[in-house]
């Protein structure tokens, strides 16, 4: 794929275009943006879930409070300040005046206190709290002074409010007391756009926000949003002209896009990576020797070949991607594909090896899950393949531990501390039902060296070798993820944390 990963490579100079491109921005007009799955709803306090479709819908309806500029200095949005306590336990963020919300509720700082109260009392709670680490309140000091207060040193926390983490975004909060539970049905935002109506599992259509303040870059009147779940049928909408942009992590269909001479491709690794997640409190994956032989017994390189054509996965040896400054240099001790070591592995353990690998439905993960079915199959493991559709059938089993084992994705987390706290064995986010003291103590060692970056690497890949020393999931690769459009959708199209700004793109037809 010369084009994309020439991009790839030269991000800096696709920024430098996208600012040439902002001299001719133009207004009006429609954007027709094809999403892959369904989802319930778009609260982040009730409904925490994350996927690209999802983000791409919420990016434009809320707001972050900062952002970070290409030298790392605090790009002010709905906060205007930022002082963080010499113990890193409070985080305290000075509010933008005059905002309101699309509704025209004024904005206040009693959006965020609201905001984590709700989610405090959501059925989600547990993976919320694996979201949002040692967060212990958020306090309204006045209408536009929020303190986020932690119950420990939280120096990533920093990273989650400088950057598009979601938990942030909040709704009105007098619209969200009123609506309760069906605040997640009708978001009310402060972000360039508004919800204007949704056919759940059809479309949904995004209009202006009448109350945004920044008018003049509200270069869209629309952004519609059909459900189009097969890969193909969005590539061959874009080619007849019915939509205009998508997201897709899969290689073979951003190749065959870009040989469309009316079609852009960007692609961005993701720093984050895709696992196969084990319930270790049970037989047979609560024994080391199984989960080592699950590891040497696939040769990743297939995977690859198989589900991406090739294209755009890197294998994983940590869960942070090879351009991340946390990468630890591939020197994990990772299992290499060794199918002999595998067997000498099973013998050791003496009893049959069967269990249920459950994947969403989507070609790119049931392909994989084939591969990996078909490997273990050659050293003796039996796995059936559970394949689930997104939605209920899917999340509601992940969250109450239904699966033996699943295909998930530790994503590219604005800081690995929100990463590696979900393999504590006090974490409400540990899916993986693990718990071992070596692991506790190595993540507990990562939390102290706050002042000093080069020891908190340190510590953190300490902490990536001793959780793969234990085996509770099996690394993939890191995805990347491409942005496909129509030449004349002009704006920042690459994906960014899976995420592409549709809020700030315009049209040139």
């Amino acid at each position: 794929m010369r084009r994309s990963f020439h991009l790839i490579a030269v991000t800096a100079l696709a920024f430098s275009t996208v600012a040439t491109d902002a001299l001719a921005q133009k207004r009006g007009g429609t954007l027709r943006v094809a999403m892959n799955r369904t989802f319930n709803g778009f609260d982040t306090a009730t409904n925490p879930t994350v996927f690209p479709t999802k983000l791409n819908v919420q990016r434009a309806i809320y707001e972050d409070l900062f952002g970070l500029d290409k030298d790392g200095k605090i790009i002010p949005k709905l906060g205007t300040s930022l002082k963080i306590s010499p113990d890193q336990k409070t985080f305290t963020v000075t509010l933008r005046r005059g905002v309101k919300f699309s509704n025209g509720e004024p904005f206040t700082a009693q959006a965020y206190s609201d905001h984590f109260k709700r989610a405090m009392k959501a059925t989600m709670v547990n993976f919320i709290k694996g979201q949002i680490g040692p967060l212990q309140d958020v306090v309204a000091i006045d209408d536009y002074t929020v303190e986020f207060r932690m119950s420990r040193s939280h120096t990533g926390f920093k990273a989650a409010l400088t950057g598009p983490f979601q938990f942030f975004w909040v709704n009105a909060p007098k619209h969200a007391k009123n609506m309760r539970a069906f605040v997640s049905k009708l978001p009310v935002g402060t972000g360039p756009y508004m919800l204007d109506s949704w056919d759940q599992g059809v479309s949904l259509t995004l209009v202006r926000n009448p109350n945004y303040r920044h008018p003049e870059k509200q270069y869209l009147d629309k952004i519609v949003m059909p459900l189009i779940s097969r890969e193909e049928a969005r590539l061959n909408g874009l080619k007849a002209g019915n939509l205009d942009l998508y997201i897709t992590n899969s290689g073979k269909i951003a190749k065959l896009a870009e040989k469309d001479p009316n079609i852009e491709v960007f692609g961005q690794v993701d720093q984050g990576s895709g696992i196969v997640a084990l319930d270790t409190s049970k037989p047979p994956l609560n024994d080391i020797r199984v989960r080592k032989a699950l590891a040497h017994a696939v040769d990743r390189k297939v995977e690859v070949q198989a589900a991406l054509g090739g294209v755009g996965g890197i294998l994983a040896t940590d869960w942070f991607g090879p351009k991340s400054k946390w990468y630890c240099g591939g020197k994990t001790s990772y299992p290499e594909y060794d199918p002999a070591k595998a067997k000498a592995l099973l013998k050791d353990y003496g009893k049959p090896v069967k269990f249920k690998l459950a994947v969403l439905t989507f070609p790119v993960f049931l392909t994989g899950a084939q591969v990996y079915q078909s490997f273990w199959k050659r050293v003796g493991i039996q796995v059936e393949i559970d394949p689930r559709p997104p939605g209920a059938s899917w999340v509601l089993p992940l969250l109450r531990g239904g699966f033996q084992s699943f295909f998930l994705g530790i994503g590219g987390a604005v800081d690995p501390g929100f990463q590696a706290q979900n393999l504590h064995s006090k974490s409400g986010g540990n899916f993986f039902k693990f718990s071992h003291p070596e692991v506790d103590k190595a993540l507990e060692a990562t939390y102290p060296p706050f002042k000093n970056q080069a020891k908190r690497q340190a510590a953190f890949c300490n902490y990536v070798t001793t959780v793969i020393k234990h085996q509770p999931f099996l690394l993939r690769y890191h995805n990347t993820f491409y942005s496909i459009s129509k030449k004349y959708v002009k704006g920042p199209k690459m994906p960014v944390y899976k995420m592409s700004h549709l809020h700030e793109m315009w049209l040139d037809n």
